[in-house]
Parts: structure tokens; C-alpha cells; sequence
């Protein structure tokens, strides 16, 4: 059995505050392309008039998506202005949620689900062997070649299936897909990095990698291997004649 919480990986300083660099800063232009501004105003008719800041979430991530994977300053205010809300609202939005990124990072964005589910199960191993084969050290460090960046989430919603990572993929704006690679092991993990980098995500199996049926116990059915002998609560036949 895994020990818990014993990942000594190292996660970088995320400052609140804004610290400006040379490619983020308000100086630095930054606007909607036409292509997104249709979505734009798609997004803003779904919402009353008076409550555009309702936007600002979903523009955050159309921002995202367009920037090819993260947000910088310029893009927050370009928010706020279309929002009709001070520039703090969509800075406070963007550092409270962790799904949204103030730093560059590569093409695809690969995050380990470290909460108890995934420890008990090894996440800690896998999160080593990832380093390992990327050449990193840390969570949010990016290979050399730029395709990927390597981050942590809480998580994922799919205990069952655990490990797993996901997959954000940044590699063709503003196109973005969001994938789950589960049930994984150090081999099938590796796997699925060697062609991330390569550039064949289209090749990778979505989801389980243990062949797994959505999130269906391995091996088959462990119960109601027959029909349930009864009696029951009500004629299932008599209610089939009634639906006919």
C-alpha cells in the first residue's frame, strides 16, 4: 500500500498579485479575434443586460483557449471592459480558480489528480515517472520543446477510475479539447506522454486504459449476474401490455 500524502514534488509560488513581465503587461495589446467575437456575443445574449459580469467566466475561458493556454492582464481588462465591470472583478475571478492559468504553459497541459482516491492508488509513483520521462522537476515546469507542462488537480470526479490524468490541449487555438486518461499505470502513462509530444493525441485511446467500460467494474459485473428471482413490487410483464 502507498503511503499518503508522501509526494515530495515542489509546487512554484502562484502570487495573487500581478507581476509584470515583458510579454504580460498592460502595454502589451491584446483583443478577441473576429472568429472569437462571434462567440462573444453569443455568450453575452444568454444573459440580461444588466448582468453582463454574468460573461465573465466563460470569456475567461474563450480567452484562454484563444491565447493558446494561458491569460494575460491585457486580456483581463479587455474582459472587464466588455463586461462593464471594474478590471478587480475579473482579477479576482481569475485568481480564485485554479482552472485558469496567468503563465504561459506548453500545448498540452497535463494535470495528476492527487487527491485520497489516486494516492491510495499510486498517483505518487506516477507523478515521479512523469518527471522522470519529461526531464522535470516540478509541477508547473514545461519541457524544452514546449509541448508540455506538468500541474496537479484536486479532484477529478472519477474516483472509480483512478489514477488518471487530464489533458488540456492548447496545441491549435482556439480549438480546445478537455480528455481523461485513466486507469493508469507508469507504462500506459508514458504512453500516452510519447505521443502528446509527438503530437499524435488523435492516436491515444480517451479514457480508461485498462479497457475499462466507462467506469463499470474490471471484469465484468460483480452482482445481478442473473435475473432477479422476485417477487416484485408490480407486474413487469402487465406494465410492458400498458406501454404497447
Amino acid at each position: 500500500m502507498y503511503a499518503l500524502f508522501t509526494c515530495d514534488v515542489q509546487i512554484p509560488p502562484y502570487p495573487l498579485q500581478h507581476v509584470n513581465t515583458p510579454i504580460d503587461n498592460e502595454r502589451v495589446p491584446w483583443d478577441f479575434t473576429e472568429e472569437s467575437y462571434v462567440r462573444v456575443k453569443k455568450i453575452l445574449s444568454k444573459f440580461p443586460p444588466l448582468n453582463t459580469q454574468s460573461g465573465i467566466m466563460p470569456l475567461l475561458h474563450l480567452a484562454q483557449w484563444q491565447n493558446g493556454g494561458w491569460i494575460p492582464v491585457s486580456a483581463m481588462n479587455k474582459i472587464a471592459q466588455i463586461c462593464e465591470v471594474p478590471p478587480v472583478r475579473v482579477y479576482e475571478t481569475v485568481t480564485f480558480y485554479a482552472m485558469f492559468n496567468r503563465r504561459p504553459v506548453g500545448k498540452y497541459h497535463v494535470q495528476f489528480c492527487v487527491t485520497t482516491p489516486c494516492m491510495v492508488v499510486g498517483c505518487d509513483e506516477l507523478i515521479q515517472v512523469g518527471l522522470k520521462h519529461l526531464g522535470l522537476e516540478r509541477f508547473g515546469q514545461t519541457t524544452p520543446d514546449g509541448m508540455i507542462t506538468l500541474g496537479e488537480m484536486e479532484c477529478m470526479g472519477c474516483c472509480v477510475n483512478a489514477p488518471m490524468i487530464v489533458v488540456s490541449d492548447y496545441s491549435n487555438p482556439p480549438e480546445f479539447h478537455y480528455d481523461y486518461y485513466e486507469d493508469l499505470t507508469p507504462e500506459t502513462l508514458t504512453n500516452v506522454l510519447d505521443h502528446l509530444r509527438s503530437g499524435e493525441r488523435h492516436k491515444l485511446q480517451i479514457g480508461s486504459q485498462a479497457g475499462r467500460q466507462f467506469s463499470a467494474p474490471l471484469g465484468g459485473k460483480t452482482s445481478l449476474k442473473t435475473p432477479p428471482p422476485g417477487p416484485f413490487c408490480r407486474d413487469l410483464d402487465a406494465k410492458k401490455e400498458e406501454a404497447k
